[in-house]
C-alpha cells in the first residue's frame, strides 16, 4: 500500500467502526434537513405544470431511489472498508478516478458555499431583529469558520451535532407550519389540493421533477461507501448476508433520509404556496413581519438545518476526495480547504436556478454511480481485491470507465429534462458492453 496515504482513506479496522444505527439515522437525516430542501421543491411549483402533491410524490420516488442506491454503494464499505474515492480507482484508473472524484467534490463544494450563505443570511436576519445589527459579509465569515472547525474534528463530532440539531429542528418546522396554517386559516389538505401554476419556461414534467429530487442527492449515493465503512459490524461481519450486513444502512437511510426529506418537502412547499416566496429567509421577513419571535424562531430553524447537512454531507466528502489527491494534508487543512473554495464559487449567484443546478450535477454523477454498481455487483460479483486498490502501479487510466462516463454525462447533459433516468442506464449499459467487448483491464 502506499505509505504516503492519508489514514482516513486506509481500509477501515474493526476498532474504527464506531456508528452506531441510531447514529447513522440522524447523519441520514442531517443529510437531507437544509435549507435548499426547503427551496427546491417550492421553485418546480412556482415554474407551473405540477401540483404541491405531484410535487410531494415526485419527492417520495426521489429520495426512495437515492436511498436503494446508497444502501447498494454502502455493501462496498461494509464488506470491505474502503472509500468511495479509492474503489473508483478500480473503475476509471488512477488518474481517472481523480476527474471522478473532482465531479464529485465539486457538487459536494458548490452546496456548501449556497446552504451556508442561506445560514449566514438567516443569522444575519436574527441579528437584525433582535439587535439593529446588520452586516452580512462579517457573519458570513464568522458562521463558515464555526462550521468547518466542527466538520474538521471528523465524522463522530458530526453525528454528535446531529443528536443536537435534528430534534430542535423537527420542533421548529412543527411550529413554523401550524403558525402559517393558522395565520392564513388554512388546512394542510386545501395546500396540498392547490392546482398548479401555469407553465412556463422553466416547467418540469413529472420525471423531470423526479431526477430533480434524485439527482440532487446522487453524492450522497456516491458516499454511501464513506459512511458505510464505519459502521459497527453487524453479526459474522462482512461474511453475512447483504441484508443482515446492510441492516443498519437499510433502518437508517428508509427512515432517517426518506421520512426527513419528505417532511422537509412538505414544509417548503406550505411555506412557499402560502407566502408566494422560494426564499426561506425572504418568505419569513414577509409571512412574520409583525411577530419578531416567530422570526427569530424560523431563521434558528434554516441555521439548523444548514449546518447539520454542511457538515456530513458536502464538507465531509470532499474532504476525503482532496485527501486523496494531496495525502500529506492533515484532515483538518483539508476540511480548511474545502471551506474555502466553496465561499471562492460565490453561489449567491446560483440561488435562483437551484433545481437546475441539481439536473446538471444529475448529468455529472449518475454516470459514475452506474459505472460503480455495475462494475462491483457485476464485473467483479462483489469480489474486490482490496491490495490492488492501494497500488500506486496500476493503470492510471481504465478506458473503458472513462468511455462510459463520457456517453453518460453527455445523454444527461442533451436530456436534462429526464437527466438521471438517461445517464444512469446509459452509462451502467455502456460500461457493461465496453467490458464485454474489448475484456476487463487490469
Amino acid at each position: 500500500m502506499n505509505n504516503r496515504m492519508s489514514p482516513e482513506l486506509l481500509p477501515s479496522t474493526a476498532q474504527q467502526r464506531t456508528l452506531t444505527t441510531f447514529d447513522l439515522a440522524i447523519l441520514c437525516a442531517a443529510m437531507v434537513v437544509n435549507v435548499v430542501g426547503l427551496i427546491i421543491p417550492t421553485q418546480i411549483f412556482f415554474a407551473g405544470t405540477l401540483s404541491p402533491l405531484a410535487i410531494l410524490l415526485c419527492a417520495l420516488l426521489g429520495f426512495s431511489l437515492v436511498a436503494c442506491l446508497i444502501t447498494l454503494t454502502g455493501d462496498i464499505g461494509t464488506r470491505y472498508g474502503v472509500p468511495f474515492t479509492l474503489f473508483i480507482r478500480d473503475c476509471f484508473g488512477l488518474r481517472g478516478a481523480i476527474v471522478g472524484s473532482l465531479a464529485r467534490a465539486a457538487v459536494c463544494v458548490t452546496w456548501c458555499g449556497i446552504i451556508t450563505w442561506l445560514g449566514a443570511s438567516a443569522i444575519n436576519t436574527i441579528l437584525e431583529t433582535w439587535l439593529g445589527f446588520s452586516h452580512f459579509w462579517i457573519v458570513f465569515a464568522i458562521f463558515a469558520g464555526c462550521q468547518i472547525v466542527n466538520a474538521s474534528r471528523g465524522v463522530k463530532s458530526m453525528s454528535r451535532f446531529g443528536w443536537l440539531a435534528i430534534p430542535l429542528l423537527a420542533l421548529m418546522l412543527c411550529a413554523m407550519v401550524l403558525w402559517l396554517l393558522k395565520t392564513h386559516d388554512i388546512t394542510v389538505l386545501t395546500v396540498f389540493e392547490r392546482p398548479p401554476e401555469p407553465p412556463t419556461p422553466d416547467s418540469f414534467t413529472l420525471f423531470g421533477a423526479i431526477s430533480v429530487f434524485a439527482g440532487g442527492w446522487l453524492s450522497e449515493a456516491l458516499n454511501g461507501s464513506d459512511l458505510s465503512r464505519k459502521l459497527r459490524l453487524a453479526p459474522n461481519g462482512p461474511e453475512a448476508s447483504f441484508f443482515m450486513r446492510n441492516r443498519a444502512m437499510i433502518i437508517a437511510f428508509f427512515t432517517g433520509f426518506i421520512i426527513s426529506g419528505l417532511v422537509l418537502s412538505g414544509t417548503g412547499l406550505i411555506s412557499g404556496v402560502l407566502s408566494g416566496h422560494y426564499d426561506p429567509v425572504e418568505m419569513m421577513k414577509v409571512s412574520f413581519r409583525e411577530q419578531p419571535l416567530i422570526l427569530v424562531i424560523g431563521c434558528l430553524t434554516l441555521v439548523v438545518a444548514q449546518w447539520s447537512t454542511n457538515t456530513c454531507a458536502n464538507i465531509f466528502p470532499a474532504t476525503l476526495v482532496l485527501l486523496n489527491l494531496c495525502p500529506r494534508l492533515s484532515f483538518a487543512a483539508a476540511t480548511w480547504i474545502v471551506g474555502l473554495l466553496s465561499i471562492l464559487l460565490m453561489p449567491w449567484l446560483l440561488m435562483a436556478h437551484l433545481a437546475w443546478v441539481q439536473i446538471l450535477f444529475s448529468a455529472c454523477l449518475a454516470p459514475i454511480l452506474g459505472i460503480m454498481l455495475v462494475h462491483y455487483y457485476i464485473i467483479l460479483r462483489g469480489h474486490v481485491d482490496v491490495t490492488a486498490l492501494y497500488d500506486s502501479g496500476q493503470r492510471r487510466w481504465r478506458v473503458n470507465g472513462m468511455l462510459a462516463l463520457a456517453i453518460g454525462i453527455i445523454s444527461g447533459i442533451v436530456f436534462r429534462d429526464q437527466a438521471f433516468f438517461v445517464a444512469f442506464p446509459v452509462a451502467s449499459l455502456s460500461y457493461g458492453l465496453l467490458v464485454r467487448i474489448r475484456g476487463r483491464e487490469r
